[in-house]
Formats: C-alpha cells, sequence, structure tokens
C-alpha cells in the first residue's frame, strides 16, 4: 500500500503546508466526508433521541392521534347523554302523567284488621296456702284481641309474642299482706319485677290458613300475688311474631289486674272513708285513698284504649275518695 493511501486520499492529492507558510496546521474536512471516529462508525446519537428510541415515545402525537379521538367520543356522548335528560325534563313537565309510576311494594302476607280489649273471660287460679293448693278461684279479666288476615296462599305460623311494658303503676294504700298466694292462669304473665321497658316473652304455635281471617286473644296479668297484694295498672303492646318473618304490632292497651285484688281495694277503702262501723276505722289512709282516686282518673283520660274494668275502678274509686 502506498503512503498516499495511508490517509485515505489517492497519491497526488495529499495535502501539504500551504506555500504563503501562514499556517502549519491541516485544512478542515471536506463538507461531504465523514465526521466518525477511526473504526468508521457514524457519530453518537444526542441523549434525547436515545431516551425516545428506549421508550418508543416519537414525540407528540398530531390532533388525530389515538387518545385525541377517545377524548372527542367521550365528550359527544355526555352532549348526547345531557339532551336526553333535558328532553325528557320537559316532557314530565308538560305531561306529568307520562312520569313512569313506579310499582307498589306488595302488601304483607298477614295484616292487622281489628283489634279491642273488652271483658269477655273469666281466668281460672288456684289460691295456694303454706304449699297446698286450697281453693280455685274465677278471676274476671279483659281479652286483648287481634283480627289478622292472612292474603298469602300457604299458611303463616304465630311462633311468639312479646308484651312491650310502656308503663306498671301499682295502686298502693297498704293494708297489710295475708299469708296466701293466688296463681292465676293468665295467658301472658307480668313478672312482679317488671318495670317500663320489659319485653315479656309468650312462644305460641298458632297457625293462620291462607286467605283468612282469624283472632287471636289473651289476658295479661301479674305472674302471682298474695291476699295483701295491690292491683296494678299495665300500658302495653303486643308484638306478634311469624315464622316468615313478619311482625304485627297490637295498639297500646292499659288494663286493670288482678280484678280481685281491685275488688278487695274498694271495699278497704270504702271502711276507711265511710260512716264509722264496728271494730274500729280502716286500715287505709283516707288521704292515700284520694291520691290514689286522682292518679288512676289522670292513667284513665291519657290512656287511648282503657280496659272496661279500669274505667269501672277508677269511677268507683273517685266516689269512694269523695265520702
Amino acid at each position: 500500500m502506498s503512503s498516499g493511501e495511508a490517509d485515505g486520499l489517492p497519491e497526488g492529492e495529499q495535502c501539504g503546508p500551504s506555500r504563503g507558510g501562514a499556517s502549519g496546521s491541516a485544512a478542515p474536512p471536506r463538507s461531504g466526508g465523514r465526521t466518525g471516529d477511526e473504526d468508521g462508525q457514524g457519530p453518537a446519537p444526542p441523549e434525547d433521541d436515545a431516551a425516545a428510541a428506549e421508550t418508543g415515545d416519537s414525540g407528540p402525537q398530531p390532533e388525530g392521534g389515538f387518545w385525541h379521538k377517545q377524548s372527542r367520543a367521550l365528550e359527544i356522548v355526555g352532549a348526547v347523554v345531557t339532551a336526553v335528560a333535558g328532553v325528557a325534563g320537559l316532557i314530565f313537565l308538560f305531561w306529568p302523567d307520562a312520569q313512569p309510576i313506579p310499582e307498589p311494594e306488595p302488601a304483607p302476607a298477614v295484616e292487622l284488621v281489628d283489634s279491642d280489649v273488652d271483658r269477655e273471660t273469666n281466668v281460672a287460679g288456684d289460691v295456694v296456702f303454706d304449699g297446698q293448693v286450697t281453693e280455685k278461684v274465677r278471676i274476671p279479666a279483659s281479652v286483648v284481641s287481634a283480627t289478622l288476615r292472612n292474603s298469602a296462599d300457604n299458611p303463616v305460623l304465630i311462633t311468639r309474642a312479646e308484651v312491650n311494658l310502656v308503663s306498671a303503676t301499682e295502686v298502693s294504700c297498704r293494708y297489710g299482706a295475708g299469708p296466701t298466694d293466688i296463681t292465676a292462669r293468665y295467658d301472658i304473665k307480668i313478672r312482679a319485677e317488671a318495670r317500663e321497658g320489659a319485653v315479656i316473652p309468650r312462644k305460641m304455635k298458632y297457625t293462620l290458613p291462607p286467605h283468612t281471617q282469624e283472632r287471636v286473644a289473651f289476658t295479661v296479668g301479674p305472674e302471682r300475688y298474695g291476699e295483701g297484694s295491690m292491683p296494678w295498672i299495665y300500658t302495653f303492646t303486643i308484638s306478634l311474631y311469624m315464622d316468615d318473618g313478619a311482625t304485627v304490632t297490637v295498639p297500646e292497651v292499659t288494663y286493670l289486674a288482678p280484678t280481685d285484688m281491685a275488688t278487695a281495694f274498694l271495699a278497704l277503702a270504702d271502711q276507711a272513708t265511710g260512716p264509722p262501723q264496728p271494730g274500729g276505722p280502716g286500715l287505709m289512709d283516707p288521704s292515700c285513698i284520694s291520691e290514689q282516686a286522682r292518679s288512676v282518673a289522670r292513667l284513665v283520660k291519657s290512656a287511648p284504649r282503657p280496659s272496661p274494668e279500669l274505667r269501672e275502678f277508677s269511677a268507683d274509686l273517685a266516689r269512694v275518695a269523695a265520702q
């Protein structure tokens, strides 16, 4: 290889020093020559171009790109929905009858048709002395009843009843107690310690046939009481629970029990406030009797549904207190 070919130029075209001697440096490369390194590789791309090559980002998308088209489509859909809603609103404004009416909820299978509280029965009771039943008694009592309609095609089972006690008020003017206990067979027995807010459950198995009306009834009274016990005034509601999860509630009732203790209370009050009798004055305090008469009258007046016995007891007690 000749010396001229070593530099990549033909012989006779070697660049020598200028004849003028002004500079000893080589002439700049021609514009059409390569500027790469000695291995003949091209120039290294700029850093920004290299990063774009790695991420595949070729720069800003033109206006007709994919994301631009998606954004335009969403704008068009939103505008159409808004327009349809506006037109529907105008239709319902000028033609109210055109507005769709939601379907009513289905009626419950069991409905309360009617309920009342009336004197209809005598409750059996045992008089217990020294642990032995010495006498059978009959105690007049009101009955709280509910008439139920089963509209379903299948029978419905009432599984339990609950008395929700709103208040329990004792008509109390103490006069001593006897040694006997009376256990009355009320349908729902109220514990002696039960007060406002108490819930007294009672298990039941009462079947309501399909497409029929049935009447269920309850008597309510203290679980047990003694010869010197006071009458009680209970205010409560009764809830009936079905095996299908439904509940029917009998409206609030105000109820006097036991009625035989109310009768005994009136007899002793009459003795304490009436004319003197052999054996001395009665055991009750007349001022206590007057206060109880006013209290019972207020209860009867405020009660939405007082029992017949309660109304009669209040009237008789007011008469005795006025003697």
